[in-house]
């Protein structure tokens, strides 16, 4: 009979979604990343997502970063991601939440805005010329 209540308490985990268990193409589907730009991603954003637990079925920094890009790139709904990722809800919502912190985190690295009044000039007159967009400063 304990044995039957163990099995029957016992907390199923799913497959986890990690790289090397999907082709170049299904990572770019995805997540529209190649797969360098993802390992990128991962070695940034890495100390941000570890969690220290004492459960053993914390979600691997890798499973987190891909729900998250996917849910970038689809905007799909968080439990469908989750089916296809092995996460519940709940884990994609926080997994969506804490890369998008991370990601916040980095962006002064690589957004950079005009500081002096030279190059706000010479970068709107550079927009014009590309687009026909008067007073533009910055684009993503």
């Amino acid at each position: 009979m304990a044995a039957v209540l163990y099995l029957h308490n016992r907390r199923r985990v799913s497959k986890r979604l990690i790289l090397n268990d999907m082709t170049d193409n299904e990572i770019f589907q995805r997540t529209r990343f190649t797969r360098s730009r993802v390992e990128e991603l991962r070695e940034m954003v890495e100390n941000d997502l570890l969690r220290n637990t004492a459960r053993s079925h914390a979600v691997p920094v890798e499973t987190q970063l891909l729900a998250a890009l996917q849910f970038y790139a689809t905007g799909s709904c968080q439990w469908l991601l989750g089916r296809s990722c092995g996460l519940s809800q709940s884990a994609i919502s926080h997994s969506i939440n804490d890369v998008t912190d991370a990601l916040v985190k980095l962006a002064p690295t690589f957004i950079k805005f005009p500081a002096d009044n030279h190059t706000v000039r010479a970068t709107k007159q550079a927009f014009f010329q590309m687009a026909h967009f008067p007073n533009v400063v910055g684009a993503i």
